[in-house]
């Protein structure tokens, strides 16, 4: 009895810091809304794999301070991993990794687990599964013919919550 205190004991002292999950995973609702009783019948999504490096290097270094580089709570590095970030077409094509076969291979795996597409086309929502630690951030590119918003998100990571993107004749709100 004393050698198994002993044991329990020794592995308790030596055992990393373990923290435990809040949700282990939930579901991302991606949700369009339009104003003024505006009709639109659908909207064509697409989603792209981003190079954690290339966000990095061509956005996050572009536009946060370096100070600021490693705070969570900055509001540009808190907005992508709870609602998304719109961001313009200059910084989609210089963080998206179309040609990385594991990021591609990645994405599969995701969108499968989420029973989505990586194209297609919705009227007003779009569920993602997500993993509590999950990290893969994504560009969820919308449209709707004449118009296109490109949103930078972790639509896979955290636990449950919402998106929704306000869709407006000059109006395009992220909440």
């Amino acid at each position: 009895m004393k050698r198994f205190a002993l044991i329990f004991l020794f592995t308790f002292l030596l055992s990393p810091k373990i923290y435990s999950q809040r949700c282990g995973g939930g579901i991302l609702t991606f949700n369009i809304y339009t104003l003024n009783g505006e009709d639109i019948k659908e909207f064509d999504y697409e989603i792209f794999p981003v190079s954690k490096e290339l966000l990095q290097k061509n956005l996050y270094e572009k536009v946060v301070n370096e100070q600021n580089m490693n705070n969570s709570d900055y509001p540009l590095f808190k907005s992508v991993e709870t609602s998304g970030r719109i961001i313009g077409k200059v910084f989609v094509d210089q963080i998206i990794d179309n040609n990385n076969p594991k990021l591609n291979a990645k994405l599969q795996e995701l969108l499968d687990t989420s029973a989505i597409t990586q194209k297609g086309t919705i009227t007003s929502t779009l569920l993602f599964s997500t993993r509590e630690n999950q990290s893969f951030p994504i560009v969820l590119k919308i449209s709707n013919g004449d118009r296109e918003v490109y949103i930078l998100g972790n639509y896979f990571g955290n636990c449950d919550r919402e998106a929704s993107l306000v869709w407006g004749d000059k109006v395009l709100k992220l909440e």
